[in-house]
């Protein structure tokens, strides 16, 4: 799934050269296209070897300049400006989109990166159409670029904070409610087990209607976390599906927002809702979860460790591990948790 798509400017996002004669024009279809994406929740940069003020005059005059985030510019190697936007955005570049007209750049770029999905110019009033754009949206979808935004507004107030790094956390007010899933978060949930690769613990989506099962089988429970800072409301960042049976509370798959990562927001919420189910089940003696290693899931098994499991059985493709029970919840004092209570 593309979470970000990566434009050349000259003859690609534009028709003519910015530096040569700077009367350019959109690209027939392209500024339908930028919105169309944007509502989809994929985000969207540049990648340009024009000079940076003038770019950025251009794009304001176009009225698209707020499409695009972490722009690059220079006279470096694409592959390089690629790099660093999925270093800025906290996203894999098996996750990134490349587009440009010259083939020689889409030919470095696809033998450096080529995981990258790479595109020419002449496609890109086709690129909605195209399989690996189209999934699922929700009402977070369209937000993901106001989202990635605030997580700038709040990276540059965190640098320009003279306090510890706890102190900056509380002063952000994050405000974590944790609550049963209803019908209408079903495609928020698929896109987060869709779009989440390093807090998940198996990095496999489940089908839209094997989470539907959950909804209404009895021992199955889904769990979701909405939160809000100083910066915006956030939405659902984390789901938990849980399968009460015997002795024991599976947590079959849990995925915690990549945006969310340092805040301590997966040890919030699966603390919370390991202690949810301690509560509202006191005969359960233990929750197992299965970890699968894929590439970039690891921090899910740190997570995992910090919540005080241990390794039960290890084999060639996934591990069980286990927590004994009772257990009491003890999250980050940054974070104020809010438990909706509801009769399953």
């Amino acid at each position: 799934m593309i979470k970000c798509l990566i434009w050349d400017l000259d003859d690609t996002l534009w028709q003519g050269t910015l530096s040569e004669d700077g009367e350019v024009t959109l690209r027939q279809g392209v500024r339908e296209v930028l919105r169309t994406l944007d509502h989809r929740g994929v985000l969207q940069s540049i990648a340009s070897r024009n000079d940076p003020d003038r770019a950025s005059q251009k794009l304001a005059e176009l009225g698209i300049d707020h499409f695009f985030l972490y722009p690059q510019f220079g006279l470096g190697s694409k592959t390089d400006s690629v790099r660093k936007i999925a270093q800025e955005m906290n996203i894999g570049t098996d996750s990134l989109a490349f587009i440009d007209d010259n083939p020689y750049e889409r030919y470095e770029v696809s033998t450096y990166l080529p995981e990258v999905y790479v595109y020419d110019a002449d496609a890109a009033a086709e690129l909605p159409e195209l399989p690996e754009f189209q999934f699922a949206i929700s009402e977070e979808t369209s937000k993901r670029r106001q989202q990635m935004m605030s997580r700038w507004v709040r990276n540059t107030a965190e640098q320009r904070f003279s306090g510890t790094r706890e102190e900056f956390l509380d002063s952000c007010d994050m405000r974590l409610s944790v609550r049963d899933a209803r019908s209408g978060d079903l495609l928020r949930i698929v896109e987060l087990a869709s779009r989440t690769t390093q807090f998940n613990n198996l990095v496999q989506a489940p089908t839209t209607s094997f989470i539907q099962s959950y909804l209404v089988s009895e021992g199955k429970y889904i769990y979701v976390g909405q939160m809000k800072d100083r910066f915006g409301d956030h939405g659902i960042v984390a789901m938990a599906m849980v399968h009460v049976h015997d002795s024991a509370a599976e947590i079959e798959l849990f995925c915690i927002s990549c945006r969310m990562e340092g805040r301590g927001i997966g040890t919030a919420f699966l603390g919370a809702v390991l202690s949810r189910i301690h509560q509202d089940s006191p005969w359960l003696t233990e929750a197992v979860c299965c970890y699968r290693p894929q590439k970039r899931n690891r921090p899910a098994l740190l997570l995992l460790q910090l919540l005080g499991f241990r390794r039960r059985l290890q084999g060639v493709q996934e591990s069980i591990y286990e927590l004994p029970f009772p257990y009491t919840y003890s999250g980050p004092d940054w974070i104020h948790l809010e438990m909706e209570k509801e009769c399953h």
